[in-house]
């Protein structure tokens, strides 16, 4: 399989649990809900490396990946991006992180001395919401990116316009 067509499959997993997470979100099911989210703005994240031609191991934490990629002056060059795809990955790392950092509290919780502090103790409707609109913005600029680039194949450029129309519709659900 070619770069593009792993960056396609990647972000069709990413459009998926991004649906997946705003339904639970509307149902009131807040630490599935960024959980789904979470494994959306990681796929989005794992389709930029994909399509940048980066090989990576299994990671829960590909910002840190786009990050030492944007700060090599040497690989940026190597990879011809502009100005403005930087800083669409700026952006998105900025925003992506937040969800990373969340690990495997949305499913497991959190084990104290005295017990386990369940997920859904953690993830009330504001920190959901607040998680939400983190992956919102990365995932606008993640479409913003890819739409740097002409070229894409039209069924890259099917699942980016999908990724759009999600992400417009979540957001006007959620405000």
């Amino acid at each position: 399989m070619n770069n593009y067509g792993k960056a396609r499959d990647r972000l069709k997993m990413s459009v998926e649990d991004f649906r997946r997470g705003i339904t639970r979100y509307l149902e009131g099911d807040y630490s599935d809900a960024v959980f789904r989210i979470q494994l959306s703005v990681e796929d989005a994240c794992k389709s930029i490396l994909s399509f940048l031609g980066i090989e990576f191991e299994k990671t829960h934490f590909p910002s840190v990946i786009i990050g030492k990629i944007i700060s090599d002056k040497k690989m940026l060059k190597k990879l011809g991006l502009n100005k403005e795809q930087i800083k669409y990955l700026t952006l998105i790392i900025s925003y992506a992180s937040s969800l990373e950092s969340q690990g495997s509290m949305p499913r497991y919780g959190w084990e104290t001395e005295d017990r386990i502090i369940m997920p859904s103790e953690v993830y009330t409707a504001n920190v959901a919401r607040e998680l939400l609109r983190s992956a919102i913005e990365s995932l606008k600029n993640v479409i913003r990116f890819f739409n740097e680039f002409k070229g894409l194949s039209e069924d890259l450029s099917e699942v980016v316009e999908q990724l759009k129309k999600v992400v417009e519709d979540a957001s006007g659900k959620i405000e």
